[in-house]
């Protein structure tokens, strides 16, 4: 992704302007017409046709995706019967969407090397182009090659953002404008209303294989967390790849570790570790070097789809702003969450029962779709200045403290836990 950004923001707006003069010069020869080069699109009298064969895009990344389900099943349940939607995006996310039994085709590149990626959306391609879309619906905020991805495929309708700044929504016969006003599932179904489509936020229903709930059962039977423990903690010390000169994201190791510690000591909390990738993976030994109880170590352990049944399993998940975070509040665990750089608003989980530190400095947030997420920032007092004594006194007043007004709902997970389920 490093490679990549650079190569999106200066290559991408080199393709996006040559393809944008030759959809003008089409449009002047009688071929599809176009907006104006820099019009706002109103919406006309009527609303636009329903698609029957449809392409959505969204590349990054997996919490994304868990936002975005909700409107792709808006979007599946609006769409005339037999419709089809394909849906495009990088491999690591594929398992979800085919979770969700939204789409009937993923399409995916991988994110590698920027020759395997560019490989990956030339195959996809060639295979969008032989659907013959009636539209493509670009969820993607800022990066221009799904812009010009939809507009390759030859769709006679492309909708997309026009996000400020990012000079990408030319090649779009429908532009909508992009705002941080609302929360990230919102601003997705913002792309949805020139269709006509109303939110309806309703639950997604995620197939997870018996097999891999079994699985995790067995792996924190192993740990000697037993069947009916309450409570059961979840907690991700990572922040996934840290693309700057600090980790931006990330509630400092020695927070995570007084807060393991406390919790397994003032309500016996088994804790269980999560993580993903060399990074994460010295994370979680660190704080297992540390921690005075014992816990349960999960990293590089599970398929997305164990990730889910674990955190449908867990009766509390507490996480920096990653994709763990958004997975738990997709099957609706309650997430006990860290905000710094990012503003919950946007990206915080989007249930009633969850509990979000935020400290809302006059800095925050520094990344935004705006700036590509890009902070030069050496300094994350907004994260790292959240206290262990501010975080314990919330879990307690809220979730597991004698009159917690939650506490109750927490317990019957530890019950029903490896039962087969649609997980909701």
């Amino acid at each position: 992704m490093t490679q990549a950004r650079p190569l999106d923001t200066w290559g991408g707006l080199l393709i996006c302007w040559v393809l944008a003069l030759w959809a003008r010069l089409r449009a002047v020869l009688g071929g599809p017409p176009l907006p104006p080069l820099r019009a706002t699109t109103p919406p006309g009298p009527e609303p636009l046709p329903l698609p029957r064969r449809v392409l959505a895009i969204k590349f990054y990344g997996l919490g994304n995706i868990a936002m975005l389900l909700p409107v792709l099943k808006e979007l599946r349940d609006a769409l005339p019967e037999g419709a089809e939607i394909d849906f495009l995006t990088l491999e690591g996310n594929r398992v979800l969407l085919e979770a969700s039994g939204l789409t009937n085709h993923v399409l995916t590149a991988r994110l590698d090397t920027s020759l395997q990626f560019v490989a990956g959306v030339w195959r996809a391609l060639r295979f969008a182009r032989s659907r013959r879309y009636d539209a493509v619906i670009d969820f993607e905020q800022f990066i221009k090659v799904s812009a010009i991805v939809a507009y390759a495929t030859g769709a006679p309708v492309r909708v997309g953002f026009n996000t400020d700044g990012q000079n990408r929504a030319w090649l779009y016969t429908t532009r909508v404008v992009y705002t941080d006003s609302e929360h990230m599932s919102g601003i997705f179904r913002r792309v949805l209303r020139p269709f006509g489509i109303a939110p309806s936020n309703e639950l997604v229903p995620l197939h997870i294989p018996p097999a891999d709930e079994r699985a995790v059962e067995e792996m924190l039977a192993e740990g000697g967390i037993e069947r009916h423990a309450f409570p059961v903690i979840g907690v991700h010390v990572g922040s996934g790849p840290n693309f700057y000169r600090v980790p931006l994201k990330r509630w400092p190791l020695e927070h995570f570790v007084e807060l393991c510690d406390a919790l397994a000591e003032r309500y016996g909390a088994r804790i269980v570790l999560t993580g993903q990738g060399a990074e994460e993976r010295v994370l979680v030994d660190e704080v297992k070097r540390r921690l005075r109880h014992s816990c349960v170590d999960t990293c590089d352990r599970l398929s997305v789809r164990m990730l889910l049944a674990l955190m449908r399993r867990c009766n509390l998940v507490v996480s920096n702003d990653t994709s763990v975070m958004h997975l738990a509040a997709l099957v609706r665990t309650p997430v006990v969450a860290f905000f710094g750089p990012t503003a919950p608003i946007h990206y915080g989980p989007n249930n009633p029962e969850d509990l979000v530190f935020y400290r809302d400095l006059y800095c925050s947030p520094c990344l935004t779709n705006y700036n590509l997420k890009i902070s030069r920032c050496v300094d994350p007092v907004c994260i790292q200045g959240i206290s262990v004594a501010d975080v314990l006194h919330g879990i307690d007043r809220r979730y597991l403290g004698a009159g917690a007004p939650l506490r109750n709902a927490l317990e019957p997970r530890a019950e029903g836990a490896g039962a087969t389920r649609k997980v909701s």
